[in-house]
């Protein structure tokens, strides 16, 4: 029998809270790719007992799950997220049942139709999305040969990452001067995170909410726009590389795994770095452009050497204090 979406909606807002299910590996919900709509999603629980039942038919493929309280007040802003991140369908699990409800009937996103291109929030939903999928499987404790999933799952993620374009924080200078004056005349630094153990890497982020994640309450923060093409030219000497969304699914691109997307997806470089281009235009000023037009690198790479990630994903607790480098 099929449940009424817009009584199942309101029975859901209703709610003074609700458990979701996250992924305990990478901090972030916990993805399901339904074998027969294709949707992706995210499920919720009305209790503990039916987030268990679901944990369990995850357990024997070492995905640890577990369940974070939502309470009224942050409902907008987790469907938000969610719908942000691509997600498709909201399942929800009251009393050993479940039914699907579209992510639209929770939010929407605002209509930017009136906004130029070059000025709306920049969002990159297949990025974030296959992101999380990539690093469900990357982090399952089992042996490599039991990642069936992981060639196909790396591979859309390299294409998406490939034609994005990404946010760097940079930190205005001290001084008279307004935050679009700083930025015109280039009067910032950027940023750096160093990691307890000494490496260095560089914050990088797929969209305004993941920065805003990162800014807080540091109001002195603002993004320069750059394409995948800009990302090599822009990491300073001592950096191992970037760190994808930090507060959020937080992946690793080492500076091998950038010549490897530039050597082997160089169709979706191009495109990502003439989108760049042409959203730039007198917004961007030269800089994004010249990362734009950075030559590819003619190393070698394979894709079985792509996701070389640490054993341990690093936490907040792992990284220091950000570091101003120029």
């Amino acid at each position: 029998m099929s449940i009424d979406n817009k009584f199942l909606l309101k029975k859901v807002l209703q709610r003074d809270s609700f458990i979701a299910c996250f992924c305990a590996s990478t901090r972030m919900p916990f993805l399901f790719c339904d074998p027969v709509s294709f949707a992706d999603q995210a499920w919720i629980f009305a209790d503990e007992a039916g987030l268990k039942e679901f944990a369990e038919r995850f357990s024997a493929r070492k995905i640890p799950l577990q369940g974070a309280m939502i309470r009224k007040d942050q409902f907008v802003g987790f469907f938000g997220s969610l719908l942000h991140a691509g997600v498709t369908e909201v399942v929800f699990t009251e009393n050993g049942a479940s039914a699907p409800i579209p992510i639209e009937q929770f939010v929407t996103l605002k209509d930017m139709s009136g906004v130029p291109e070059a000025l709306r929030p920049l969002e990159n939903p297949q990025l974030l999305l296959t992101s999380i999928y990539l690093m469900q499987e990357v982090t399952r404790k089992v042996p490599l040969e039991e990642k069936e999933d992981l060639n196909d799952l790396q591979e859309e993620f390299l294409v998406n990452l490939a034609r994005s374009r990404f946010l760097l924080p940079v930190q205005l200078k001290k001084g008279p001067g307004t935050a679009a004056e700083k930025m015109q005349k280039q009067q910032f630094s950027f940023l750096n995170l160093t990691m307890k153990n000494g490496d260095v890497y560089r914050p990088l982020f797929a969209d305004n909410m993941e920065f805003q994640k990162f800014r807080q309450k540091k109001q002195d923060l603002q993004v320069v726009t750059l394409p995948f093409a800009g990302l090599k030219a822009g990491l300073p000497k001592d950096a191992k590389g970037y760190l994808l969304n930090p507060n959020g699914c937080q992946v690793v691109l080492q500076r091998p795994l950038i010549d490897i997307v530039l050597k082997n997806f160089p169709d979706a470089v191009k495109t990502g770095a003439q989108d760049a281009i042409r959203l730039a235009g007198s917004l961007a000023g030269p800089q994004v452009r010249k990362a734009a037009k950075q030559p590819q690198t003619d190393e070698k790479g394979t894709h079985n050497k792509v996701m070389q990630m640490p054993e341990s994903r690093r936490t907040p607790e792992d990284q220091k204090s950000p570091e101003n480098k120029e």
